[in-house]
């Protein structure tokens, strides 16, 4: 047996010692059609530009009695969503038998790339960036889709060019500090209002923080929107 296939031990009713007629084996492409599926089912709500779904081959050796009734899909508890992913199919009909199908999976998004190289303490910037279709599966969710999640931290470390811009390697600065003036943007139904304040609580760009009304000491919540800046709703 190939290593990409797993056979449960003690498969019962399942290979038998004489050839079995070719109606009564179960297709190798039933099999592996509902591994794609249940990976496929996985990813249904998630935002992917492009996704390819690739069951390993079975060994062609391999010779299960057909269920009567439908082929069960299950993730094993160590399952994860990387590159290569396990699916457990079995039959629980008249005869039981289980497997495990090792699945390539090849996901695609547009993520946040390098223009140059990047040193070590750098404040990123627009220019510095680039959004690129980048396949994520083996990248176990460090990466950024989104370049506000990006503009304006800074670089923990040096990045080469073309490389893959990473949550973990920037620190974001914050815009507003706690106890600093800003000024308090109130918009809603095409109106805006400037008021002055102060921060309650450092803030990053995009950041939810608590601001005092330094007119009329009201505390109200908002979102920083700039250096000294935060946008509460009227």
């Amino acid at each position: 047996m190939r290593s990409t296939l797993l056979i449960c031990a003690l498969l019962v009713n399942v290979v038998t010692a004489l050839p079995l007629p070719a109606g009564e084996i179960e297709s190798h492409t039933h099999i592996l059609e509902a591994a794609r599926r249940y990976i496929q089912s996985r990813y249904s709500g998630m935002s992917v530009e492009d996704i390819r779904i690739l069951p390993a081959e079975l060994d062609p050796r391999l010779r299960l009695t057909r269920c009567d009734r439908p082929l069960e899909s299950f993730s094993p508890a160590s399952v994860n969503r990387g590159a290569r992913q396990t699916v457990g199919v079995r039959c629980n009909g008249s005869v039981n038998w289980t497997l495990y199908v090792t699945v390539k999976v090849e996901l695609t998004k547009n993520v946040l790339v390098a223009n140059r190289r990047l040193e070590r303490g750098e404040i990123i910037s627009k220019g510095d960036f680039r959004l690129e279709k980048r396949m994520v599966s083996g990248l176990h969710g460090e990466y950024i889709e989104s370049p506000d999640n990006a503009v304006g931290s800074v670089l923990k470390l040096a990045l080469k060019r073309g490389a893959v811009i990473s949550p973990r390697q920037l620190r974001r600065q914050p815009a507003v500090t706690r106890g600093s003036q800003v000024i308090i943007l109130g918009r809603g139904d095409g109106i805006e209002v400037r008021m002055s304040g102060e921060a309650l609580s450092d803030g990053s760009l995009g950041q939810r923080i608590k601001v005092r009304n330094s007119s009329s000491s009201r505390r109200v919540e908002g979102i920083v929107v700039g250096r000294g800046a935060v946008e509460v709703t009227l």
